[in-house]
């Protein structure tokens, strides 16, 4: 193989994960005392006193490990580099990870997926090969400094760095492109990468694969509203037949492909996202969806690799809380929900329960007699069958609160929709008691709505690209460094 250029997008964490679990190294470039560095004083929102540095640190943390729990990545740790100081009108845009080309007589996966002549991120080939395949360059992220995304805000669950991280880190995982069409200098480029054979122009009615087609086609496919289609495996067709209400023809769902309105040219995120068309809301829209599902996009990074031609699309959720009913002076109760919620199963989980040290454990009810006792808590295996449900029971000795963190993930090679569902940190503190003749305010449990917002969701690139795209962006949009 060798190196043909390098694709944008967000990774890598600090955070601290379960022994096997995917890596990421994050090397922050800011400038002393800017960014990631920043000194001036931040109060998060559940009253934590730290720094604006420190919090943007701890959020992109939070961000990469949920990413962790949704992709095996092998035992490769991730390298990125990452800056708060992003284009004018972006929420962040990405470079990297390095493309790869294989050649005749050059390494390939046991799983068959690379194939020769086409280029594939080098994040999916170090993955698919259990190597560390990084480039000389290092993949750099940026993201936007401004003090109000890093606290949430209306109906948002997270701040909107949150969803604008994890968008990129899609990015980077493989959902991006390998051309350069439209006003591109000195002239358009368009490989054949590990994407291409799931993209499709419909022109005319006549759907024809998008690697068969001529330079001059391909830019039509970029400029052609709701006929540039991404066509994945019987699964991912299904699943969009099933859960999108619009943006989809018979499965095929349609990619951002909209001439730039200033300009009529192609537009510099087109084919790396979504329609708009396409709902319920994507994380992958060119524009920031505040959404932790990240839906179809699960189904065309699983085509494209991640998969390993052995899993699959999965969403599992862990959740712990006290249980007040069952608990009594001398001991609390704390159930443990683990659930399948795509109807789909999991062939194998891997929970880890880590209760804070100050917690006194009682034991753990385990009907199923699917946990160990390990040094730090238990660890449980087990299958998920569609939609089921295993109930667990940690009791321990009452105590002001209760700390646990942990996480689950699957042991097999599939793609989990929601990683932030998988991860278990928890702080359970006991009711309390309403005042007399004062009724308990309660509490909504309806689901929080996705949120389009105008900033950019940012865009995929390689380094190859990157003088002719630049070009390019200045001219569509008047972009300028920060």
């Amino acid at each position: 193989m060798k190196y043909t250029g390098v694709l944008f997008s967000t990774l890598l964490s600090t955070a601290a994960v379960a022994e096997n679990l995917s890596k990421f190294e994050i090397t922050y470039i800011d400038e002393p005392g800017k960014g990631a560095f920043s000194t001036e004083p931040f109060t998060t929102s559940d009253g934590t006193e730290t720094t604006l540095g420190e919090h943007r640190q701890a959020l992109l943390a939070h961000v990469t490990r949920a990413v962790s729990l949704q992709f095996n990545h092998g035992p490769i740790a991730h390298k990125l580099h990452v800056e708060f100081d992003v284009w004018e009108g972006y929420a962040a845009t990405t470079l990297g990870p390095a493309y790869s080309e294989v050649m005749e007589g050059t390494m390939t996966d046991e799983f068959g997926v690379m194939q020769i002549g086409s280029s594939y991120p080098g994040t999916l080939v170090s993955a698919l090969l259990s190597q560390d395949y990084q480039s000389d360059e290092d993949a750099l992220v940026s993201f936007m400094p401004n003090i109000a995304t890093f606290t949430a805000s209306g109906d948002d669950k997270h701040p909107s760095f949150v969803y604008a991280a994890y968008h990129e880190m899609m990015h980077v995982l493989g959902f991006g492109r390998t051309d350069c069409l439209g006003n591109c200098l000195p002239e358009p480029v368009s490989r054949d990468g590990h994407l291409s054979p799931y993209l499709f122009y419909n022109d005319d009615g006549i759907i024809k694969e998008f690697e068969s087609l001529s330079m001059e086609k391909k830019t039509d496919a970029y400029l052609s509203t709701d006929n540039f289609w991404f066509g994945g495996s019987p699964a991912s067709r299904d699943a969009a037949r099933a859960e999108l209400t619009s943006g989809h023809q018979d499965g095929y769902v349609y990619m951002y492909a909209t001439p730039n309105p200033d300009t009529g040219s192609v537009d510099g995120q087109a084919g790396s996202h979504f329609s708009f068309d396409v709902q319920p809301a994507q994380l992958m829209y060119s524009t920031n969806a505040r959404t932790e599902d990240i839906s179809m996009a699960a189904y065309l990074l699983c085509d494209v690799g991640w998969c390993r031609n052995q899993g699959k699309v999965i969403e599992q959720s862990v959740v712990a809380s006290l249980n007040e009913n069952a608990s009594s002076d001398t001991e609390t109760v704390i159930d443990i929900v683990v659930q399948e919620n795509l109807n789909i199963g999991v062939d194998e989980f891997v929970l880890n329960i880590r209760p804070d040290a100050a917690i006194q454990v009682l034991s753990l009810e385990d009907p199923d007699s699917l946990c160990v006792a390990v040094s730090e808590g238990y660890q449980c295996k087990g299958q998920l069958l569609p939609l089921a449900q295993i109930d667990l029971r940690l009791i321990v000795t009452p105590a002001e609160q209760y700390v646990i963190d942990g996480e689950i993930y699957s042991t097999g090679f599939d793609v989990d929709r929601n990683g932030f569902n998988n991860i278990l940190d928890t702080k359970l503190v006991k009711a309390k008691e309403a005042e007399p003749n004062q009724p308990e305010t309660p509490t909504s449990t309806a689901p929080t709505p996705a949120v389009q917002s105008n900033e950019s969701g940012g865009g995929a690139f390689t380094f190859l690209l990157m003088p002719l795209l630049f070009i390019a962006f200045l001219r569509r949009a008047k972009l300028k460094f920060y």
